[in-house]
């Protein structure tokens, strides 16, 4: 009897110690990381003022050690979903592992905060959701998050304040190729020596294997293997007409084009 009091006791401990837990430690420490944030996220305009200027400036510094004659534009223009071919867009959240974003619907309230605690314990729950996050993550790094726990509650105040397509579409004008080289329309610009919206699928997909999670930048920035480089590049538009994205004559003839990086300037 005295060993099933114990037991009692014990557990009601652990579940007012659990309750303190989750319902005081948690989200005390949720508000204080966010108050002490490097960049306060409170709205969409946040997100995109703090963002314009750390990309402003890196292109600044790249400008400033050119002659005045050969200076480009620093400035970045708001992020939008519309500007982006829709082949690049899919080869993205399919190469991100979640071909089905936008026929799911946007991960909120509890199955959100779960994925949002699994990540701080290296975990990545199943679903579109795992795309959110990663986007979400992506875009607090650029906002000059630092440790684990602050890209966490970053990335869940950014995703408070965009929606699915938004997350996708900041994520690929802001991400970061290389030095004062920053979003895909100036990705498309110097690797493939076209406006991002004259590439066609053959040239989306080279593109694709610039961008996260292949990352061959400097590969096809410098040609660099071109057989292998196709190689790639078929492989991922045969991915995408396996998923239903592209006909598979569209990626036939796509795959029929030699790599875009053979015919420009190095």
């Amino acid at each position: 009897m005295r060993a099933l009091k114990t037991f009692i006791k014990l557990t009601l401990w652990l579940g007012l110690l659990l309750v303190i837990t989750v319902g005081v430690l948690l989200p005390g420490t949720y508000l204080y990381t966010a108050n002490t944030l490097p960049n306060q996220i409170e709205s969409e305009a946040d997100i995109e003022v703090h963002l314009r200027q750390s990309i402003e400036s890196e292109r600044q510094s790249l400008q400033i050690t050119r002659p005045a004659s050969a200076r480009e534009s620093v400035k970045w223009e708001k992020p939008d979903f519309s500007r982006l071919p829709k082949h690049l867009i899919a080869f993205y959240i399919t190469a991100t592992g979640c071909p089905d974003y936008f026929r799911s619907p946007r991960e909120e309230g509890t199955p959100w905060l779960k994925r949002l605690f699994a990540s701080l314990q290296n975990r990545i729950l199943d679903g579109d959701g795992a795309c959110e996050l990663i986007f979400a993550r992506n875009l607090a790094r650029r906002l000059n998050m630092k440790s684990d726990l602050q890209v966490a509650v970053a990335a869940d105040r950014v995703h408070r304040f965009l929606a699915k397509d938004q997350l996708v579409a900041f994520d690929l004008h802001s991400m970061w190729f290389a030095h004062g080289v920053i979003g895909v329309e100036k990705a498309s610009e110097v690797i493939m020596q076209k406006p991002l919206t004259q590439l066609n699928l053959a040239e989306l997909a080279e593109l694709q294997l610039a961008i996260p999670p292949w990352g061959f930048w400097e590969d096809i920035r410098l040609c660099r293997n071109s057989s292998k480089l196709k190689e790639a590049r078929d492989s991922i538009l045969a991915e995408l007409a396996a998923i239903g994205h592209i006909s598979d004559e569209m990626a036939r003839t796509a795959s029929s084009q030699p790599v875009r990086c053979t015919s420009v300037k190095h």
